[in-house]
């Protein structure tokens, strides 16, 4: 009997924790830890079909692949939504994506860089499909084949438009198509991250809650998504890679009207790494809370019809000032060749890529981007990365020195001035590799304070003889907020080296006479290039880390498209931190809002029945 008693004593627990266990592992696919660091099924699969690819895989009287790369994606990801205290979504997703890349001539001159009517879109989007889910080793090598064998082909039809374009064109320089780089292996463990759903759901459910409590916002959304992504990678050239990229976004939006029926939208982003460096539920719902006043304080706010004259661009804005006008000019990836016209305003190219060693900011700015960092003061950064998605170890860059230009974020596709590749070949989930900040830090040698800057402001106002200047605190991000029709007049069919920054959320007049700040809306930025940077009057010495989800710069993602291949945790984007200074310009020209104003709803909000 004791020995009967022993026994279930011992195995009681054991079958309650085996239990627990499945239950977990069923709950959520965000649940456990992938240990395999040696021997992996996936690698394996890939090195063979590669080795195989590269010995046999020609068409008689045609030439070989010179180069071969494989891509694996494992993606896991949750979404949860809500919407005034009711969850309108709740879903996770498991794919495997795998991606070939196959390049056929030779370093010199291959089968990239050219679009043509027939390949726009693979040009844009890249070749890719969803593979097996389980480690099932033969299952992954038929993918790998078939879209080898799709990719070679189509490979060899470029590579012969390419030289036939190139018949009817001169060439001043021979540039290579790809550079030669050191291999690299490297295999990281891919933690997958743990999530309690049923926790979060109801997380998301409080804070969309909040804006019950803001009767003048018509319509509201908190969306969080938990994305975890295990790299895998192989090449031709000897490069084996794994490593695991995380990241967890909770965004809340709110948008209502004025009385007069313009249209009016605010929103807070909140990124990290892990679930566990998210903030806590109370500081997320005081941020939300924070963004319902302001944007109730917003419709009550005055209109301004137009401005000209000095402005001071701090926090959010000083940041996406930079990352808008800035930091697509910061590529020196060479546009394609193309037999469409059209198709040159909406490439990946640079106006500073002709400015090298030439003054671009004022001198007391120098601007490094850092992928290898995971803090900047303290505060962490999310666009951390070891390896490039085209194997390159990625390192710090130092693109301006006090002012000067000094170098440009590079892929493998070389360019005159620069023909190695500086670890800044970035891809996301869907599209081509290209080229896309990691960690952009902006600082200066010559900051002043906030109290300082302002101070500036109103004596540039008297020496102008305003009544008032502006202070613009955020700006919109409509890849979070959505795309209205002042945003589509405003990229589709420019390049996104020309469009000015959108338009202020947050913007104050700051009147002459006393100091007093206050809250004003209806006018945006009429014109900002990258050249109105040199006349930054004066940096502030505060520094506002800021995170963004960008496009990986691949193909055609420049203009219109960037709108969309930047949305907050999307397929398309990669994500990217910057840290900026507050910065004050003597005189910036704004215009009145083109946005055509609608009647205000018949009814009032159900949930505030008057």
């Amino acid at each position: 009997m004791k020995s009967n008693q022993a026994i279930s004593t011992q195995t009681f627990p054991r079958a309650i924790l085996f239990l627990m266990m499945a239950f977990m592992l069923v709950s959520s696919p965000l649940t456990g830890e992938k240990n395999k660091q040696e021997n992996d099924i996936i690698i394996e699969a890939m090195k063979d079909e590669l080795d195989r690819s590269m010995k046999s895989l020609k068409i008689e009287k045609m030439e070989k692949p010179y180069y071969l790369e494989y891509s694996i994606w494992d993606n896991r990801q949750l979404q949860i939504q809500g919407s005034f205290g009711s969850l309108t979504k709740s879903e996770e997703n498991h794919l495997r994506l795998l991606k070939v890349g196959i390049r056929v001539g030779s370093y010199q001159l291959d089968s990239s860089g050219f679009v043509s009517r027939r390949n726009m879109f693979a040009a844009m989007m890249g070749r890719s499909e969803t593979i097996a889910l389980e480690d099932d080793y033969n299952a992954i090598r038929n993918s790998i084949w078939r879209l080898t064998d799709r990719s070679y082909k189509r490979a060899l039809e470029v590579l012969a438009g390419k030289k036939a374009f190139l018949k009817n064109q001169v060439r001043e320089e021979e540039i290579p198509d790809f550079s030669r780089e050191k291999s690299v292996q490297r295999v990281s463990p891919c933690k997958i991250m743990k999530v309690n759903r049923e926790k979060w759901e109801k997380i998301i459910k409080n804070l969309s809650a909040v804006f019950r409590q803001f009767p003048g916002i018509h319509k509201s959304h908190v969306e969080m998504e938990v994305k975890g992504i295990c790299k895998y990678f192989v090449n031709s050239e000897g490069t084996v890679f794994r490593q695991p990229e995380t990241l967890v976004s909770l965004v809340a939006t709110a948008s209502t009207q004025a009385a007069a029926g313009m249209s009016l939208k605010h929103y807070i982003p909140f990124y990290a790494s892990t679930i566990n460096t998210l903030p806590d539920e109370k500081e997320l719902a005081a941020g939300i809370r924070k963004m319902a006043k302001e944007l109730t304080a917003l419709a009550a706010a005055p209109v301004l019809k137009e401005y000209i004259g000095p402005v001071l661009f701090t926090q959010q804005a000083s940041a996406e000032l930079f990352i808008q006008v800035l930091v697509p000019n910061l590529s020196g990836q060479r546009p394609p060749l193309s037999e469409l016209p059209q198709m040159s305003g909406m490439s990946s190219s640079g106006k500073l890529a002709q400015r090298l060693n030439r003054k671009v900011l004022p001198r007391g700015i120098s601007i490094i981007d850092d992928p290898t960092r995971r803090t900047f003061e303290g505060k962490p950064l999310i666009g951390f990365y070891s390896i490039d998605d085209e194997g390159v170890t990625a390192r710090p860059v130092t693109l301006v020195e006090k002012g000067t230009l000094k170098a440009l974020l590079m892929s493998r596709r070389p360019r005159k001035e620069i023909l190695n590749s500086n670890g800044h070949g970035r891809a996301a989930l869907r599209g081509n590799i290209g080229v896309q900040i990691g960690n952009l830090l902006i600082t200066t040698d010559k900051g002043k304070t906030y109290r300082q800057l302002k101070d500036e402001l109103l004596q540039l106002c008297k020496d102008q003889q305003l009544p008032f200047g502006l202070i613009i605190k955020t700006v919109d991000n409509p890849s979070i907020t959505g795309v209205d029709r002042s945003a589509l007049s405003l990229f589709a069919g420019r390049g996104k080296t020309e469009s000015a920054i959108t338009s202020p959320v947050l913007m104050y007049k700051v009147h002459v006479a006393d100091g007093r700040e206050e809250l004003v809306r209806g006018i945006s930025v009429s014109e900002m290039d990258v050249g109105d940077l040199k006349d930054i009057a004066a940096v502030g010495s505060d520094y506002y880390v800021h995170h963004r989800m960008l496009p990986a710069g691949g193909g055609l993602t420049g203009g219109f498209f960037s709108i969309f291949f930047s949305r907050g945790g999307s397929s398309m984007g990669v994500p990217t931190s910057i840290a900026a200074p507050s910065v004050l310009f003597e005189e910036v020209e704004f215009k009145k809002s083109e946005e055509k104003k609608k009647k205000p709803p018949l009814l009032t909000h159900p949930f505030f029945p008057r």
